[in-house]
């Protein structure tokens, strides 16, 4: 059983059913973050030109505002990512009603293997 599982698994990579890209966002979102706070404990240590009252102030509003905006591009690129998905579901649960729908009217449609029954004037009853 755990076989077919991980082949099913292997063919939705491979067929591309499976996206791996939001978890490639995610782990870069992460990183990005990193390198934000990196860069804004280096500027607060680094020589400033308008003096620690005016540069570390302009310093944390400057990490707060390009934390914000990279938590904004990351959720875009998300949000594009999860509609795909979404999407996918949609497809296959229509693909699933379809396919309900279709078996339903050939059952309706198929003959009965019941006998006939007849009515009290002789004639064929229909159930």
């Amino acid at each position: 059983m755990q076989t077919n599982s991980f082949a099913h698994s292997t063919f939705r990579y491979l067929n591309l059913d499976h996206l791996i890209a939001p978890f490639l966002i995610k782990a870069i979102y992460w990183l990005g973050i990193v390198v934000i706070l990196s860069a804004g404990f280096g500027s607060l240590f680094a020589g400033q030109d308008g003096g620690p009252r005016i540069g570390v102030p302009l310093t944390v509003i400057g990490v707060l505002l390009t934390l914000l905006l990279w938590r904004l591009f990351s959720e875009l690129l998300i949000l594009a990512f999860n509609l795909h998905a979404r999407l996918t579901e949609i497809r296959d649960l229509l693909t699933l009603r379809q396919t309900r729908v279709e078996s339903h009217r050939k059952a309706a449609n198929a003959p009965s293997l019941k006998s006939p029954r007849l009515n009290s004037q002789g004639k064929v009853q229909h159930d």
